[in-house]
């Protein structure tokens, strides 16, 4: 096996192990888990992303 080909077979494999990630990261993101089992209630809530709301953006204002 020469160079090239090696690297094409370990970029597909980067390639792959990328697309496998991509879609649990969407699987899971964003998603409220709730069980009732035996009597017990539990409930898991599963967000990947920040939820701190953003900074207010301040407007410049030019003097009249």
């Amino acid at each position: 096996m020469d160079a090239s080909s090696l690297v094409g077979v370990i970029g597909g494999w980067i390639a792959l192990a990328l697309t496998v990630a991509g879609a649990v990261y969407a699987a899971i993101n964003h998603k409220r888990i709730r069980s009732n089992c035996c009597g017990t209630k539990g409930e898991i809530s599963l967000d990947v992303d920040t939820t701190v709301p953003p900074s207010p953006k301040i407007t410049p204002t030019l003097p009249a």
